[in-house]
């Protein structure tokens, strides 16, 4: 286990999928511990974020499968940096990769505590001679305990995405800028393109998640399990109608050959 710390607050990342493992502020656990319905604490998503229609997709004519927000959150990842406030970790493609992925890449995870603040910065390198198309995201959850707990949310798209449970889009509409625990009480997962910032607030825990570079905020919740997961991804999923074909399809990271590029996010404690 990976500990990065700081005199506000102790962070845990495990290698085996860069992934959370603790987020303590204060004495106080906000992490959600992977002790109720769903298992996992804070995957990361890549190179797909979300659920492709029958987990197949086509591309450069080719099919593919790929199981649920794509691999990288079941590879261990290396250590490159490690400070007291700080590390940087990585995975590359290899062959067991390039079959479900025709690309190769590398996937850096830094995470840096900055006050009672978590940086997180995801960084992909497209090592091949072609344009590189995926998606990526994070996927932490919260503990949120209080059943009176509110979500505010600063700026996005009116036209909010709602998906059942299964990942399909079900229906768009306009949220509110409050929104209850109570609205994710069914499994619902909502997506709200171009948001800035969300709040979600309980009676003895509140974070701040500022989405800095990414593009679309993902709420989630599973069943009426005392947790809340806010993510960032940059992609979304398909539309009716759409073709998941990786050379044509909207709404995806199009990265250009032997280039870097990075995705950013801040989550406060308070």
């Amino acid at each position: 286990m990976i500990t990065i710390k700081n005199n506000e607050l102790k962070v845990e990342i495990t290698e085996d999928g860069a992934e959370l493992r603790s987020i303590v502020f204060k004495g106080k656990e906000y992490l959600y511990q992977g002790d109720c319905t769903w298992k996992r604490r804070a995957p990361i998503l890549f190179p797909w974020a979300g659920r492709l229609r029958d987990l197949e997709y086509t591309y450069d004519g080719e099919k593919y499968h790929m199981g649920q927000h794509g691999f990288a959150r079941d590879m261990r990842f290396s250590v490159i940096e490690k400070e007291e406030d700080r590390v940087n970790m990585m995975i590359q493609s290899d062959a067991s990769t390039l079959v479900i992925y025709p690309r190769p890449f590398k996937l850096y995870m830094e995470y840096k505590v900055e006050g009672n603040s978590l940086r997180i910065k995801m960084s992909v390198e497209n090592l091949g001679e072609k344009e590189m198309t995926y998606g990526i995201g994070i996927h932490p959850g919260f503990i949120i305990e209080d059943r009176d707990a509110s979500l505010y949310i600063e700026g996005g798209n009116e036209n909010a995405i709602i998906l059942d449970a299964n990942g399909k889009r079900v229906r768009e509409e306009n949220v509110r800028e409050r929104l209850p625990l109570s609205f994710f009480s069914d499994n619902t997962t909502l997506i709200v393109p171009d948001a800035k910032e969300v709040i979600a607030k309980g009676k003895d825990r509140t974070i701040v998640l500022n989405l800095v570079s990414f593009k679309n905020l993902v709420v989630w919740r599973s069943e009426n399990d005392p947790f809340i997961c806010l993510e960032a991804w940059d992609n979304l999923p398909s539309k009716e109608g759409e073709e998941e074909n990786f050379n044509t399809r909207s709404n995806v990271v199009r990265q250009k050959p032997i280039s870097t590029r990075q995705f950013e996010s801040i989550f406060s404690f308070l």
